[in-house]
């Protein structure tokens, strides 16, 4: 009982530590403080405890503005040991204007991450602490430069030094109808002996020709360099005197994007083409490297990636039709290679260079797809969509096996009618093909198709009192391999469900609701042999929810009781397809809501179930569920 209290506390009184933001995105700008929201989540279902919370509040106080931005999470997951990670954040700026062309402020920010699994980088805080001075040369154009201090822990080494640089935002200035905006941020973190630094440049240019032609072109250019600490054999600790190692890795990024709409003279038709290309390389230096213990996993690495994207949609829109048809092709090319070390032996830093060149791949893609909504009559419609997808993937070094060739389709095909001004009825079709092939000998038997076929229909009832909806879907897996008949150990196999879907209100009384939620799904796992298109069923499930509230509603309080249910069997088939039970899980719980609500400013609530559960074993077992949420847009 005081753990719940406790949550509810921290629920209610917000704590000052707040979610990661991008480290590339620009620290002294109003606007990461200019939504005023408070919102807190406590979930505990079966054994895992999730929590978060948002705090972001913003005020101006005449020529004085301070700003609050924070979020933690936290989740606990009990079973035989007890797991806990904790992400939190927490940021606070104070900033002076002096006048329309000067202010001066200061900024804190405070970072932790903690995870009590064995991981390499489990337990790191950052603090940093600085002053500002913020200069408008033009109305929409500011430029920041900073400098203050820095403490970074990492898996319990604590380094401290200056954290320095400079930001500039020109925020949407327009000259000659184009429309600029641009980010540009430089910040050194200097932390002896550890280094971490960032240099960040993004552009967007907009133009719009006479109403009838509008293009965009962006531009990036980032560099990030980040020095971790990891555990380092005896050798290298002895050597250099060291009780870490420190790995330095440098990301940096080059890519440019055109977006270009056009509308034709043909009324609601529009054509749409964008093009992109994108370099990235990022390289892995260790520090302090011993060559009396290299061996070929020691070297470091370096990955260079090129991606080229090119696009083009057509868009059709009017009274009865509305249709889009688009067509994409995609190019990445991935290279990785080992970097040598002095006095390192030329054999051993083959092997690692071959090593790595295993990795390297190329990817080709070619997309089309479409969608279509017909409006037959005022209360018939027609959608239809199409997506096809072809991927060939490349590897270059000859121990690398992963060659292959995928080609996937997907359509859905969908009719609406308004029955009655008080009943919606609809009904689909969705089907699916996914064949992939390897090329080379060694995976081949891998080689499969896999189809997927699902009919849905259904209804939707809305009256004054009464509001429904009902569906049923069907659907059908089969999983075919090429070479099964040569390879024992891989069978084709198919999966069958049916699915009825219930959500149900009636209006009892002027404040009173009977609510009802529930589905019902049988679901068949088997053999299949696609040839004769034969089954052989090996395990079935039996799976049923059911929820019933009654619900009391006032002016922003509503509360609603009833009963949860929830059951899952499984069988299985014997020589003689004769099914027997297998597992059994019953839960029953009294289910409580309550959720209080002014307007879209505040909006809380609690679900929360007692289950009492049982097994095909007979064995009890009992178990508190919770969730209580808060939002507050103040």
């Amino acid at each position: 009982m005081r753990k719940i209290f406790l949550y509810i506390l921290i629920l209610i009184l917000p704590i000052l530590i707040t979610a990661q933001v991008p480290s590339d995105s620009l620290n002294f700008v109003k606007s990461r403080y200019s939504s005023p929201l408070l919102s807190s989540n406590f979930e505990k279902q079966l054994q895992t405890f999730n929590f978060s919370q948002k705090f972001i509040y913003g005020k101006q106080m005449e020529d004085l503005f301070i700003g609050v931005n924070q979020t933690f999470n936290s989740t606990i997951i009990k079973s035989t040991t007890i797991s806990v990670r904790d992400n939190a954040f927490f940021s606070v700026l104070g900033q002076y204007d002096f006048s329309s062309y000067l202010s001066v402020g200061s900024a804190v920010n405070y970072n932790v991450y903690a995870d009590d699994k064995q991981l390499a980088i489990n337990n790191t805080s950052v603090f940093n602490s600085t002053a500002y001075l913020k200069y408008f040369p033009i109305q929409k154009l500011n430029f920041t430069p900073f400098a203050g201090l820095s403490q970074n822990e990492q898996i319990g080494i604590t380094n401290s030094g200056p954290i320095y640089g400079l930001e500039a935002l020109l925020d949407n200035y327009s000259f000659n109808e184009f429309d600029l905006f641009s980010e540009f941020k430089f910040q050194i973190e200097d932390i002896t002996p550890r280094k971490n630094q960032i240099i960040n440049l993004n552009f967007n240019l907009d133009k719009t020709f006479d109403n009838s032609y509008r293009n965009e072109l962006f531009g990036l250019y980032s560099e990030q360099r980040n020095d971790f600490y990891f555990r380092t054999d005896s050798l290298t600790m002895a050597e250099f005197n060291i009780s870490k190692n420190i790995q330095s890795r440098t990301e940096r990024r080059y890519a440019i994007i055109d977006k270009l709409s056009m509308a034709t003279s043909v009324s609601g038709l529009t054509i749409n083409i964008d093009g992109g290309i994108d370099w990235r390389t990022i390289d892995r230096d260790t520090r302090y490297i011993s060559t009396s213990s290299i061996n070929n996993s020691n070297f470091d690495t370096q990955v260079e990636e090129f991606k080229m994207n090119f696009s083009s949609s057509l868009q059709y829109n009017s009274q009865w039709l509305n249709s889009i048809f688009r067509i994409s092709i995609a190019n990445r090319e991935e290279k990785h290679k080992a970097k040598f070390i002095s006095g390192a032996s030329e054999i051993l830093f083959e092997k690692g260079d071959e090593q790595e060149k295993r990795k390297n791949n190329n990817g080709n893609q070619i997309t089309l797809s479409g969608e279509s909504v017909f409006s037959l009559t005022q209360v018939d419609k027609i959608s239809m969509s199409i997506f096809h997808r072809k991927l060939v993937y490349d590897t270059q070094s000859e121990l690398n096996f992963d060659d292959r060739d995928e080609l996937l389709t997907m359509f859905e095909i969908k009719y609406f009618r308004n029955m009655t001004p008080f009943f919606d009825l609809f009904t689909g079709l969705q089907g699916s093909i996914n064949k992939t092939v390897y090329i080379l000998k060694e995976r081949s038997a891998n080689n499969n198709v896999f189809r997927v076929l699902k009919l849905i229909a259904g209804g939707d009832i809305h009256m004054q009192y009464l509001s429904s909806k009902n569906s049923a879907e069907v659907s059908a897996n089969y999983t075919v391999y090429d070479f099964e008949d040569l390879n024992p150990n891989l069978k084709s196999f198919s999966y069958r469900q049916l699915t009825l879907r219930d959500s149900t209100s009636l209006k009892l009384y002027r404040t009173t609701y009977l609510k009802f939620l529930g589905y019902i799904k049988f679901s068949e796992q088997g053999d299949f042999n696609w040839k004769d298109f034969a089954n052989n069923p090996v395990r079935y499930l039996d799976e049923r929810f059911a929820e019933s509230t009654i619900e009391f509603r006032f002016k922003h309080l509503s509360f609603a009781f009833g009963i949860r249910h929830f059951s899952l069997s499984t069988y299985l088939y014997d020589d003689k397809n004769i099914k027997t039970i297998n597992t059994i899980y019953n839960s029953s719980a009294p289910l409580s809501i309550i959720t209080y609500s002014i307007s879209n400013k505040l909006d809380l609530s609690f679900r929360g179930w007692y289950e009492f559960i049982n097994n095909e074993t007979n064995q009890n077992n009992e178990l508190a569920n919770m969730i209580l949420k808060l939002n507050w847009n103040f």
